[in-house]
């Protein structure tokens, strides 16, 4: 019998920007292989392990013939489906190999995302990409996307994203200053734990933004709160409210392995829509900004022991503010068996 994964399964991973899939093959690292994405004639995105069934050569740095994918190294050619279906230098009266196959895996296109179906006991989807409700009215921009590589297991990654507390204490360089007089305590807040999803609200303590960020969003940070949601296994969703207007930052927390974990990043919000020059300049802003909240987490989340979650047996000490991280690690607990 073969080990259990030591991964959630039978569920949908979000992995990979829709903005940087197009017909060039694209590699990222998932769970300790190679997967290459890659957006045939028609726009679906197909997705394959990386390496040619032949002799294990990065199929990152081949491309697209037709509807197929072709090895760079000596030609071979890949279905949507994986089988191989060219080899160049066969003879006329010799057949293709059936052992010449690439794994592949069912995908979506979702809040700005490519996602893979990784089986268990179900080889195809049991369900669809859950909605995210707080997304109406807001517009996705792909022009803030980002990657950023933590050296920590993504359950660590994704804990820091929904913790509702640090913010204060990690990025004051980033977001913006404390007030000193800032009452830190947080009120209860309440968590809904849905099928495969949770959602909290809270205020926000932060509230002196800095630099061009300021101007932009000084409509009424009186009225600032933020809301979570969590899409089992590793999709992140923060929201900030500032008055009338939204900021959302969509995380999909993908481990490249049991020891790193890449972030990749696309923002949503719900002003600037019908002013171009504000958008792109709003756009750098948002990269910028992430790149640094980014680096402070970094600096913190990768030190932290052990590096990976302990869903069972934790000696962490956690108290009513970390609700959100409670209720994660019981859903982790109880559907991810891992």
């Amino acid at each position: 019998m073969s080990s259990p994964s030591p991964w959630p399964t039978d569920c949908w991973y979000a992995v990979g920007l829709s903005s940087q899939v197009s017909r060039q093959p694209l590699a990222h690292r998932f769970q300790g292989r190679e997967v290459v994405l890659l957006r045939e004639g028609g726009g679906r995105v197909l997705a394959f392990d990386g390496r040619c069934a032949h002799r294990g050569c990065s199929l990152a740095g081949g491309w697209a013939q037709g509807d197929t994918l072709v090895c760079p190294y000596h030609g071979w050619r890949y279905d949507a489906q994986g089988a191989c279906v060219a080899i160049p230098a066969l003879r006329a009266e010799e057949s293709i190999p059936h052992q010449a196959q690439l794994r592949t895996f069912p995908t979506r296109e979702r809040h700005g995302f490519v996602w893979l179906w990784l089986a268990g006991q179900h080889p195809e989807p049991e369900e669809d990409v859950q909605d995210i409700p707080e997304l109406a009215g807001l517009s996705l921009r792909d022009g803030g996307d980002m990657a950023f590589t933590y050296a920590t297991h993504f359950t660590r990654t994704i804990e820091n994203g929904i913790d509702p507390t640090h913010a204060a204490f990690v990025h004051g360089k980033s977001i913006g200053r404390v007030d000193p007089d800032t009452d830190f305590s947080l009120e209860h807040y309440p968590v809904q734990v849905e099928h495969g999803s949770l959602y909290g609200r809270m205020p926000i303590k932060v509230k002196k933004l800095t630099g061009l960020t300021r101007l932009l969003l000084k409509g009424d940070s009186g009225n600032a709160y933020k809301e979570y949601r969590f899409l089992y296994p590793n999709l992140v969703v923060s929201i900030i409210h500032f008055g009338a207007l939204t900021l959302a930052a969509l995380q999909a927390h993908v481990p490249d392995n049991d020891r790193e974990t890449t972030v990749r990043v696309t923002n949503g919000r719900n002003f600037l829509g019908t002013t171009p020059l504000l958008n792109r300049l709003f756009d750098r802003i948002t990269l910028d900004t992430g790149l640094q909240i980014s680096k402070e987490d970094a600096a913190v989340i990768s030190e932290q022991e052990p590096k990976r979650v302990s869903f069972r047996g934790s000696h962490e000490v956690l108290i009513e503010s970390d609700l959100i991280l409670v209720e994660y690690r019981r859903m982790m607990r109880e559907r991810a068996r891992v």
